[in-house]
């Protein structure tokens, strides 16, 4: 009994989190999520191709991973889709902890619970990458820092997922990849089966897309147009991830602040000498630094859910300066790493996102709208949509083929001359039955090309404060 003590403690803090997060599932969300579930859903529906049919940006890890669920589960209706992601999520994490306090044991049930209450201030339970990724990339950056037992299948199983879920992640799989490959560099068996292990969602992935077309959309688009948008000063930039943990985190949550400024000050006794060697201490700051390289606070305004593995990963390398060593600090400082229980208990609200802090996201349009209700009274047969800048959703909840590849078109992708002759390329030919453009939720206005383009469409008022409906005049 007394074993099984942290494996319990593990559900109740998943069942806590998740029971308080069940309210915001009706209104939060992002143009990521609705990505990844659209993408899913056409790759699995309409058994279109990754990159081939469906423009992206992102790895295809999450993109993979919604296809199955939705020919696993065949949700109906966007509300039912986005619940079987988001328990996929918890779930998916839930079994990742359960691991993480098996190798760690009861002493990392602190790191779970700083965990899951990060993921709670930074919406949790999305179905995206930087969710899939959180305890992979803990357990990756653990091992690397500590002289443990070799883990070969979980150590390469680990590396793949990242690979193929979140690039930002890329520089720190070559520092564990290169500090594994170091340590097992006489035991070929252990390198062996650690690449089988890698090479399964790596390999999985590849057969999934369309390789050619997925190398020039991710890097590409990637190096040559949103890089240099948001790194204007690589150097600078540089600097300023490194100094990174100087910097208080701004949050979506008060009480996720105390947690954030209890990491900060855990992350202080890291230069306690005494307790650490030096090599490991570089090592730490390297981690550290290599996680934060797409989003840390102060450096650009994605401060949301990008920033969440650069926040784990903090509160990890902090736990483990830590690990094993509570007996030493005294009664104070073990009550000091339960400062985030005591925050959740006092206020648990303050945890999870309001109404108003999820209107700063994409506007999600419900499967009853007027909007969805009128385009399935409409649509017929061999219809094409095309919605503007990114509300992907629509292509579910009307199951109206996507009119091009493109099933999103944000302001930054106009900057890159190829992506924006292929997305006019597209209309040369035919035009969509159905045009929709946001200018209301978002300050946004098409490109004069399609604006031009709507000389061929009515204009149909469905809803008052919506943006209309085009409609080709042929139909």
């Amino acid at each position: 009994m007394k074993r099984a003590l942290p494996y319990l403690f593990v559900t109740l803090i998943f069942a806590l989190v998740l029971n308080l997060s069940r309210a915001s599932y009706s209104f939060i969300n992002t143009h990521d999520e609705d990505d990844n579930i659209v993408s899913g859903f056409l790759m699995s529906r309409n058994n279109l191709k990754m990159s081939k049919d469906i423009f992206s940006h992102h790895l295809p890890g999450a993109y993979l991973m919604s296809e199955v669920l939705d020919r696993t589960f065949q949700p109906v209706g966007t509300d039912q889709s986005v619940y079987v992601h988001r328990t996929f999520v918890t779930i998916w994490n839930y079994l990742w902890a359960l691991i993480l306090v098996l190798i760690w044991g009861p002493l990392s049930l602190w790191l779970v619970l700083v965990v899951e209450l990060l993921r709670a201030s930074y919406l949790h339970s999305l179905f995206q990458a930087e969710n899939l990724v959180v305890y992979p990339m803990v357990y990756l950056s653990l091992m690397t820092m500590a002289e443990r037992k070799t883990r070969s299948l979980l150590s390469g199983f680990s590396t793949g997922l990242i690979v193929i879920l979140l690039s930002p992640l890329w520089p720190l799989v070559c520092v564990t990849t290169c500090r594994f490959l170091w340590r097992n560099r006489q035991r070929p068996r252990i390198v062996l089966s650690w690449a089988i292990a890698f090479s399964i969602p790596v390999i999985w992935a590849l057969i999934q897309v369309d390789v050619r077309e997925f190398v020039i959309q991710f890097f590409g688009y990637n190096v040559l147009t949103y890089a240099p948008l948001l790194i204007n000063n690589p150097l600078k930039y540089t600097l300023k991830v490194f100094l990174a943990p100087a910097l208080v985190m701004k949050n979506i949550s008060l009480s996720a602040n105390i947690v954030s400024i209890q990491l900060l000050v855990l992350f202080l006794f890291i230069f306690d000498f005494k307790r650490i060697k030096f090599g490991t201490l570089l090592i730490f700051g390297f981690l550290l630094g290599v996680i934060g390289y797409r989003s840390v606070p102060g450096l650009n305004d994605v401060l949301d859910f990008h920033a969440l593995p650069w926040a784990v990963a903090l509160g990890a390398l902090c736990w483990y300066k830590f690990f094993g060593s509570i007996k030493d600090r005294g009664m104070w400082w073990a009550l000091a790493l339960l400062l985030p229980l005591i925050m959740l208990l006092r206020n648990p609200a303050n945890y999870f996102p309001n109404q108003d802090q999820a209107g700063k996201m994409v506007i999600r349009y419900a499967d009853n709208s007027p909007l969805v209700s009128y385009l399935n009274s409409v649509k017929s047969t061999g219809d094409t949509l095309f919605a503007l800048p990114a509300h992907t959703l629509l292509y579910q909840q009307t199951n109206i083929t996507p009119f091009n590849k493109f099933l999103f078109y944000l302001p930054w992708m106009e900057h890159s001359p190829v992506l924006y002759t292929k997305f006019i390329d597209s209309f040369k030919d035919r035009l969509p039955t159905y045009i929709f453009i946001d200018n209301i939720h978002f300050p946004y206005s098409a490109p004069d090309k399609v604006q031009k383009l709507l000389t061929n469409y009515f204009a149909i008022k469905v809803a008052a404060n919506e943006p209309p409906i085009y409609i080709i005049r042929d139909k």
